[in-house]
């Protein structure tokens, strides 16, 4: 069914108001600007926080094209690319924790913070990163934990 909405062939997908999106940043968009930012917090700086949540779908990215590779069989671990991917995340994490130190990030519930919350929570479930040692960003996200809209919709093991 997902190659009949989808040509690219990837999840997230949403057909909105007769409108077929193909990606979970576009849907966002599309929802926020036509249905407003309802409980989440607008952005402070567009700018900013659209380079953090493009971060975030940078390392995410990466350990989904590992994830994809080992379902499928592919001896990937200990190869070049298998390091290079992981370093990438590392990185990408390591900024996102300076960003959490002596800034606002995290104090108000917004695309941010729904990107790296969702995103930890995907590499937790599939044991793709062990998110424990991100301990910078454990209290931002143990303080959204019991948000109802994320513990409905956490991945279960």
């Amino acid at each position: 069914k997902l190659r009949e909405i989808s040509p690219i062939h990837k999840v997230p997908v949403a057909v909105v108001d007769g409108r077929t999106i193909y990606d979970s940043r576009a849907i966002i968009d599309w929802l926020v600007t036509t249905r407003g930012y309802g409980t989440f917090a607008p952005p402070i700086d567009r700018w900013r926080e659209g380079n953090l949540v493009n971060a975030i779908d940078g390392a995410l990215d990466s350990l989904i094209q590992l994830f994809y590779l080992r379902r499928d069989g592919v001896a990937v671990d200990g190869s070049a690319y298998a390091t290079r991917q992981v370093e990438r995340a590392e990185a990408i994490f390591g900024q996102l924790s300076s960003e959490v130190r002596g800034t606002t990030f995290g104090t108000a519930f917004g695309l941010v913070e729904l990107s790296l919350i969702a995103s930890l929570d995907w590499m937790d479930f599939r044991k793709t990163f062990p998110t424990e040692k991100l301990t910078a960003l454990a209290p931002l996200r143990a303080h959204w934990r019991d948000r109802p809209s994320l513990a409905a919709t956490r991945p279960h093991a």
